[in-house]
């Protein structure tokens, strides 16, 4: 979990040492670890490794592979890697399904990720709002927000729950096409179900609003984001400095 991988084998080879046999658990811990840190290469031999020991590779195993070869943009041997796992006879989860859709997503493979989202439901894996949500962010990343928003209606329709992530991606899916309009709307619907907004929440508005260079609005949102506790990070000034200048006079003010 610290990144230390080096010293996390080297004790797995002094438990062997020792007399400790490693299982699938031990394997699982090890390549799940390298696949976080990016290193695909040593986590298929660490695969192949399992395998020689006659180990039995779990669902575990292959979605921590899937994960790191769609953070490595290598789509089509995430897709291999998963057809080969159904001809072992091993049904995705929920978990696996969601690393798939999401490197998809994130790849620009949008008419993938929603064939994933047909085989979910032909074999009665339910997705949740973390598949929602993934699905959304692609459309907004390719400025189709009106079909992100598709996809809320289709999650409520469905008994899924919106979440705050949910509604956050559409307002800066709105926000960044300069539908303002839009997505005060989506915060509003937001705020009367009871989600409060966050830090992505103003950013993103805020952000959009610098754009259109209404600054005098911004102001206000920085005002309210403060008096909520809400702490601005550089995302928010960056923005700010577009929209109304000197932001450190601004903030001056605002504190006396």
């Amino acid at each position: 979990m610290e990144g230390r991988m080096v010293e996390a084998y080297e004790m797995v080879k002094e438990m062997e040492e020792k007399g400790v046999v490693s299982n699938e658990i031990t394997y699982n811990i090890l390549i799940n670890g390298y696949c976080r840190s990016g290193n695909a290469k040593k986590a298929f031999s660490l695969l192949d490794e399992m395998l020689s020991k006659s180990i039995k590779p779990t669902k575990v195993t292959y979605t921590s592979l899937i994960y790191v070869l769609s953070k490595n943009k290598r789509m089509k041997q995430a897709d291999d890697l998963f057809k080969k796992i159904l001809t072992k006879g091993v049904l995705p989860d929920l978990v696996m399904f969601n690393a798939l859709i999401d490197g998809h997503c994130a790849n620009g493979n949008m008419e993938r990720a929603f064939s994933l989202l047909g085989e979910m439901d032909k074999t009665k894996v339910h997705p949740d709002e973390v598949t929602y949500n993934t699905l959304m962010q692609g459309r907004c990343r390719q400025g189709k927000v009106e079909e992100a928003r598709q996809l809320l209606d289709e999650m409520k329709r469905r008994g899924i729950k919106p979440d705050h992530i949910s509604y956050n991606t559409l307002i800066s899916g709105y926000s960044k096409r300069g539908d303002l309009k839009d997505a005060f709307k989506v915060r509003d619907e937001m705020l009367s179900i009871g989600f409060n907004p966050t830090l992505l929440t103003y950013n993103a508005l805020i952000q959009g609003l610098s754009k259109n260079q209404e600054g005098d609005l911004a102001e206000v949102l920085l005002k309210e984001m403060v008096s909520r506790g809400i702490k601005p990070d550089d995302s928010t000034y960056y923005s700010l400095i577009e929209g109304i200048g000197n932001v450190d006079a601004f903030v001056r003010k605002g504190d006396s």
